[in-house]
């Protein structure tokens, strides 16, 4: 048998096979129901018309021989339904006495009903073919009585089957022209449900080879809201999903090298500078060393950012878990900015309250966290000539909120901002992966970093952290004690 490919002929084929199998077996139900009734009826009426005319004969009998030979005679020479019935006289040997066709005396019918008949004085009853002229035939043999000598012959009643059969065939062929015309139905119905499935997959199949391509962004026409439409939505937002990542990591190979290349310039521009100016400048040198080591500073902190990317993204990024005092940890790094807070002139506010907050974490991933979120803040935020920090807890999560009042993030923007390598319509400098490294770190750690923006208003980072019980802090308390 060939392989058979597709959707649309696996379909067809099994559902053909099963609906061809189920009417097949429908119409030999029924064609055997047909014939049971048609068979059974007419054994009815020949039973019925047996038992009534056997009392007649069997009282002619009871009279004299004489009597019943002549009225037997008689009657099966005149019987009215020749023409659609036989009747036959036969002696308790099984030859013909009388018949109303014509068969002459003494031949022998030699079909089982008369025989069991005549040896259990019983009805009985024979469909086949006739052993005399071939033809289908039913009988009914019924016992003849006499009182004091018993069975002394059969009356019997002889149809032919041919007219019963035809009738029979005729309905079958019915049945069979209906089944055909079902299947035919059945047949184009499953054609044009399947194309309405086939169709949409071919049209899907071809987007979906435009995608893997390069088309990213392409999108199916959606015809069917049912799962076939559901499909071209999971499609269309992958492509949209793949056409932005492509976007962005376009758009951050493009502002990495850009990034790279203006402190490498620098470098290599100051460097020559300084190899040309010698010794009697100092105040260049000075300049030129300070611009050098800044800008080295800056490059050495891009690798850094990209190679926790790295190593997040390779699933080795991994913490250095301590009990670490958490506010003491941010209040450190607010002293490191202080001095860039004055040269932007930035007004700070903090607000804390006097308790320690301790938790279990690593405290050089958790300051590359604050370090990061308060340069963005300085870097966005510095137009709007304030930031706002607030640490404080409920019990359960340290939260550390860093506001500034800068030009914000546009609505349309703020989904994504955590997302690698986004920088959306941001000119500021950076890789784009910052934030996404910080909200790797925070999660990390089991808490949760949220951005909260308004455009033209500012924006607020929350960072929440979980800190440690009171019994926690009581015994790390007792630890540190004892080391001292």
């Amino acid at each position: 048998m060939p392989h058979i490919r597709g959707i649309k002929y696996r379909w067809i084929v099994n559902n053909l096979i099963y609906v061809v199998s189920v009417i097949f077996i429908c119409v030999i139900i029924f064609t055997i129901g047909i014939m049971n009734y048609y068979y059974i009826n007419l054994r009815t009426n020949l039973i019925n018309r047996a038992i009534i005319n056997s009392r007649y004969f069997n009282e002619n009998i009871s009279t004299s021989f004489d009597s019943f030979y002549t009225n037997a005679r008689r009657q099966t020479l005149d019987f009215a339904d020749k023409e659609m019935l036989e009747r036959q006289i036969l002696h308790s040997n099984g030859r013909i006495m009388f018949s109303s066709s014509g068969l002459p005396a003494g031949v022998i019918p030699a079909t089982p009903d008369i025989e069991l008949s005549i040896n259990e004085n019983a009805i009985k009853t024979f469909s086949g073919k006739d052993p005399i002229t071939g033809e289908r035939i039913m009988s009914v043999s019924c016992p003849l009585v006499s009182g004091s000598s018993g069975v002394i012959g059969v009356l019997r009643y002889v149809t032919s089957l041919r007219e019963v059969d035809r009738r029979i065939i005729m309905s079958s062929a019915g049945a069979v022209l209906v089944a055909v015309i079902i299947i035919v139905f059945v047949f184009i119905s499953n054609r044009y449900f399947i194309r309405s499935i086939v169709n949409p997959l071919r049209e899907i199949t071809e987007i979906t080879k435009k995608i893997t391509k390069g088309s990213y962004g392409v999108k199916i026409e959606k015809k069917f809201d049912d799962e076939i439409g559901e499909l071209c939505d999971s499609i269309n937002e992958m492509s949209v999903e793949i056409s932005r990542a492509e976007r962005i990591k376009n758009e951050f190979i493009s502002s990495i090298s850009h990034e790279l290349r203006t402190p490498l310039t620098a470098i290599i521009g100051w460097g020559e500078t300084l190899t040309s100016v010698g010794f009697e400048n100092p105040g260049e040198i000075k300049k030129g060393i300070s611009i050098i080591l800044k800008e080295t500073r800056r490059l050495s902190k891009m690798v850094e950012e990209l190679l926790n990317f790295a190593r997040m993204e390779s699933g080795r990024f991994n913490l250095h878990i301590e009990p670490m005092d958490l506010k003491a940890e941010f209040e450190e790094v607010l002293f490191v900015y202080n001095e860039t807070f004055k040269i932007e002139g930035i007004e700070i506010h903090y607000e804390q309250n006097d308790d320690d907050i301790y938790m279990n974490g690593d405290r050089a991933r958790l300051k590359q966290v604050f370090f990061n979120i308060i340069d963005n803040a300085v870097k966005h935020g510095k137009s709007g000539g304030r930031l706002d920090f607030t640490v404080d807890s409920d019990g359960a999560f340290a939260r550390i909120v860093i506001r500034d009042y800068g030009e914000g993030i546009p609505e349309d923007e703020l989904p994504y901002v955590k997302l690698k390598f986004y920088k959306g319509s941001s000119k500021a400098t950076g890789s784009g992966i910052g934030l996404a490294v910080c909200d790797e770190i925070v999660k990390l750690h089991g808490g949760e970093l949220k951005i909260e923006s308004e455009y033209g208003n500012g924006t607020q980072v929350t960072i929440l952290l979980p800190i440690m019980k009171e019994t926690e802090t009581e015994e790390s308390s007792d630890t540190n004690s004892k080391a001292g």
